[in-house]
């Protein structure tokens, strides 16, 4: 059985498509304040809110029979900001409720949680592998680096990502790739720096690489394992290949360079910022990974 936690997010509802057409597992999907739209018999979907020690104990008492109980973990507070309250949630959300969680789900057969290229805030031309001394750029970096070492500490599972895109899989909540699309087809402009660069990839390509590795018993030696494309690609890249997949104008994709951007980004950034993405493809015996659009 599957429990994925933080399930309505992007990836989560990948994840869950996958599972299911992947495995003939059962799939516990949990998050807070759910709409259940997603239906299959062998999907359930249960109310969890992370900060919450009872809604964590009784997921906890729904699963605690089930046979080789295979965990995903999801939820984040991103919005770290420097600002007071948010930083107090975000500390409670990333740090504070994840240990909890892994204090009550400390005997499962597999456990991955989910940490981010973030975790790096030097240029280089050369990808980042597993191996490499973090230096995370901002706060929300420093919670996933809190959060991979007390899953190092349980003897649990790390997935870093990069940059992700894909069309959203819910109805009510659009990702960025969405409003790329839905903008261009209404001959709106938008910009897009031509000067970052990370290893972008798509939900789909990512839920179905991580479900091999945690279906491959050898992968889960590895602590740490990068799922991430080939290519150094920028968000102006990639909104030339969806103009060009839907036939939309080229011209509406602005290019703009972070040199000269003074709102996007209150804080310095690196420009390029790539995953080495060797170990997962020698791992499931893979030729390549490459973004699809």
């Amino acid at each position: 059985m599957y429990l994925i936690v933080g399930a309505k997010g992007f990836l989560g509802s990948y994840l869950i498509k996958n599972i299911l057409s992947m495995t003939n597992d059962e799939v516990v999907a949990a998050d807070v304040n759910y709409v259940e739209t997603e239906k299959h018999p062998r999907l359930t979907w249960k109310s969890c809110d992370i900060t919450d020690e009872k809604d964590v104990m009784a997921l906890k008492e729904y699963v605690k029979d089930k046979q080789n109980l295979k965990v995903i973990y999801l939820p984040v507070f991103f919005n770290v900001n420097k600002n007071p309250e948010n930083d107090k949630i975000a500390w409670n959300v990333n740090v504070l409720s994840f240990a909890r969680f892994l204090d009550v789900f400390d005997d499962v057969s597999v456990f991955y949680g989910v940490s981010t290229d973030m975790l790096y805030k030097e240029d280089r031309d050369i990808p980042y592998t597993e191996h490499d001394e973090i230096t995370p750029m901002n706060d929300y970096a420093r919670h996933k680096a809190i959060e991979e070492r007390m899953l190092e500490a349980k003897g649990y599972n790390v997935v870093r990502l990069p940059v992700m895109m894909g069309a959203s899989l819910s109805a009510v909540k659009k990702h960025f790739y969405d409003d790329i699309v839905s903008n261009l087809q209404a001959g709106k402009s938008m910009e897009f720096f031509t000067d970052s660069w990370r290893s972008m990839i798509d939900f789909d390509t990512v839920s179905q690489t991580l479900v091999r590795l945690i279906e491959t018993p050898a992968a889960h030696q590895y602590p740490i394992v990068n799922i991430a494309g080939d290519e150094a690609l920028s968000k102006y890249d990639f909104a030339l290949r969806l103009a060009e997949k839907y036939s939309l104008d080229k011209n509406l994709v602005v290019p703009i360079s972070m040199d000269n951007d003074t709102k996007i980004w209150t804080e310095k950034r690196p420009k390029k910022i790539l995953l080495d993405n060797k170990l997962v493809k020698q791992i499931l015996q893979l030729n390549e990974l490459k973004i699809k659009i």
